[in-house]
Formats: structure tokens, C-alpha cells, sequence
């Protein structure tokens, strides 16, 4: 469930666009990815393989695909992502916060179809993609729905506000002095109520 003052206005604050906040909703992952997960993930499908003896040295078909790379942004973030999975003292990856959720959606999407697939894996067990689809006009939504009922809620204030000063003026002093005459609460029922909406 998408709520504004957590998910969207610290990033509008940041002056991250509506547009790239919806892209970074719909990408995030339900849960930071879990490391300790994530290599099994990669060793067991043979997208990351760790030389038992020289543990620096690592094949498989992710680390094929990365060596066909010019250097650049998705090169850099599949090297990170490597470094942050097989480092024992990392135990997650932000994939569920802004920047990194796109940046994994990034390379995610330019990856050959069988490591997709891990890439899939990787995601569902990081709580899958909640917001998946999520739009601009839809973060708008929020915004709107957030600031409308900020306003109603300041004039519900005001008017419990007024409510009280005109009890204090008419009904607390009957409680005080204790009386029992139902004309005079009537009376003073009536006055609260005439003088509940200021005169012009």
C-alpha cells in the first residue's frame, strides 16, 4: 500500500519528479533483497559460480554477460550488485528504496533471458514488485487525496475548537453549578447553537 508521506513526498522534497517517483514505486521490490539469498540464488542456478579454491574467482552466465559489456552504468551496477551479494558482512540490497530500485530494474531489463529469469527469482523472493504499474497520474492521486484530506482535517480542528469554546461558554458553567432546570439547558443548548457560526 502506497502512503504519500512515506513514499512519495520525501522524494518529492528531494526534488525527484512525480514521473521517476511512479518509475521507482513500480520497480521497487516488497523487501530489501536479502544477500545471504540472493547468492545461493545465483550459485544454485549457475549465474554465479565461485571457484572453491581461488573463492576471488567467478564464472557463470551473469559474469559471461558482463564481460561482454563496454564500460558503463549497468557494467558498474552489476559489479556492485556482485561485490554486495558475496560480501559475508552485507546482509541486503535497497531494492526496495530510491535509487536502487531502478537501477535493478535497469539492468534487469537488459539481461538475456535465461538470467531474467534469476532475476525474477531474486525479485519474488525479495516480496515481488507491490506497486508494479504504478503511474504518474497515480502518484498525483496521492498527493491529491493526502492534501484534500489535510484540509479537511484543519477544518474539523476548527470546528471541534468552536464547539468547545461554546461549551465552556454555555454548557460548562450548568455542569459546574450543577443545575437541574431543563429550561435554562435548554436555553443555553439554544445559544451554543445560535452563536456556533460567527455572524458576518
Amino acid at each position: 500500500m502506497i502512503d504519500y508521506l512515506r513514499d512519495i513526498k520525501p522524494l518529492q522534497d528531494q526534488g525527484v519528479t512525480n514521473a521517476v517517483i511512479a518509475q521507482h514505486l513500480s520497480a521497487r521490490t516488497g523487501q530489501a533483497m536479502s544477500t545471504e539469498s540472493s547468492r545461493e540464488t545465483l550459485q544454485e542456478s549457475g549465474a554465479v559460480l565461485t571457484d572453491p579454491v581461488m573463492i576471488s574467482q567467478r564464472s557463470g552466465g551473469l559474469i559471461d554477460y558482463y564481460q561482454t559489456l563496454q564500460a558503463g552504468t549497468d557494467q558498474t551496477l552489476i559489479a556492485w550488485f556482485l561485490s554486495e551479494v558475496f560480501n559475508e558482512s552485507s546482509t541486503s540490497i535497497g531494492t526496495n528504496e530510491y535509487p536502487r530500485s531502478l537501477e535493478f530494474a535497469q539492468v534487469e531489463a537488459s539481461l538475456p533471458d535465461d538470467i531474467k529469469l534469476v532475476a525474477e527469482t531474486l525479485v519474488n523472493q525479495s516480496g515481488g514488485r507491490p506497486d508494479a504499474g504504478c503511474t504518474e497520474a497515480e502518484v498525483i492521486s496521492y498527493q491529491s487525496s493526502y492534501e484534500q484530506q489535510q484540509i479537511i482535517n484543519q477544518e474539523m480542528q476548527a470546528l471541534e475548537e468552536r464547539y468547545m469554546e461554546q461549551y465552556n461558554l454555555n454548557i460548562a458553567p450548568l455542569i459546574n453549578s450543577q443545575v437541574t432546570d431543563e429550561n435554562q439547558w435548554q436555553s443555553a443548548l439554544q445559544k451554543m447553537a445560535d452563536d456556533f457560526i460567527p455572524a458576518e
